[in-house]
């Protein structure tokens, strides 16, 4: 047959098709491609069908929009409060800090001048104790002092009365001055003497109201420190807490109103074959043969 012509019949080989039933655009068969998944017959078939929504669902996405408007609402409450806290706490301007939950929105500063207002007004009243306490320590310090002066005059006077019974005792050996008169000299020292012992005793009683003074401020000081500390804290913790809450039901909002993909959809693959029909669960990427039927669910 060496050198003669000869003829070839090429016969093309047409693969059964896959045929695709359920919440699709386009239910029907396809033609069937090597290495095709349940994705790409999902695909083309125009994708998941957009699905029918019950009145009770409408009810419920109703629902979870307001949901999700209050937590939206609370959550900028929060953010500002947090915001105007933090800046309490770290004594710095609230602009240095920023607003990053805020952000943009045009409420932003109203928010964060109402929060600013609320602080202010427990500050105004912690403010107005604190003042009073260090009043207290102002007017100890000076009850102190005008007692200490008086220990002073005192010692003074003291000093003036040992001189003059001296002289009055000597002038009492030489018969010049009567026996009242050193008497009453030596009553004058005895009184002066008396009189800055109690003054010593009330410099010290002084001494402790100012010492408890100081302590009432340093424990004003504290008390307070403590309270904004945890007025920041508790606000962080909030703020936290509402952020997960409104993404978890922002995610169950997506998922109300999602029905362009086939997230969630379940798939079933009835397939012929020489010992009968057989079906199996499915994936998106479950590899299909020809002939085979994709159920969605």
């Amino acid at each position: 047959m060496v050198g003669r012509k000869g003829f070839v019949n090429i016969v093309k080989i047409e693969h059964q098709p896959v045929y695709i039933t359920g919440p699709v655009r386009n239910p029907g068969s396809f033609r069937y491609v090597d290495g095709m998944t349940v994705l790409h017959a999902v695909a083309q078939a125009g994708g998941m069908a957009a699905k029918s929504i019950e009145p009770w669902q409408g009810v419920e996405i109703t629902r979870q929009i307001e949901r999700l408007k209050t937590e939206l609402a609370d959550l900028k409450r929060l953010a500002s409060r947090t915001e105007v806290l933090r800046a309490k706490r770290d004594s710095v301007q609230i602009a240095s800090i920023g607003a990053p939950v805020l952000g943009p929105d045009p409420d932003a500063q109203r928010l964060l001048d109402d929060e600013t207002w609320q602080r202010q007004l427990v500050t105004t009243s912690k403010d107005a104790q604190s003042s009073a306490y260090a009043k207290s320590v102002a007017d100890a310090q000076a009850d102190l002092d005008l007692r200490q002066a008086r220990v002073g005059n005192y010692d003074a006077t003291i000093r003036v009365r040992q001189d003059r019974l001296a002289s009055i005792e000597n002038l009492a050996k030489n018969k010049l001055v009567t026996s009242i008169e050193l008497t009453r000299a030596q009553s004058e020292l005895t009184e002066s003497e008396d009189r800055k012992q109690q003054a010593v005793i009330d410099v010290e009683s002084a001494k402790q109201r100012l010492a408890a003074a100081k302590q009432d401020v340093e424990r004003d000081r504290i008390e307070r420190k403590i309270e904004i500390e945890k007025s920041a804290a508790d606000a962080e913790r909030g703020l936290s807490t509402a952020l997960k809450t409104t993404e978890s039901d922002l995610e169950i909002f997506r998922s109300m109103v999602s029905s362009n993909d086939s997230a969630g959809a379940e798939f079933e693959i009835v397939r012929p074959g020489p010992n009968g029909v057989t079906v199996e669960p499915a994936t998106e990427e479950t590899v299909l043969q020809p002939g085979d039927l994709i159920k969605v669910h």
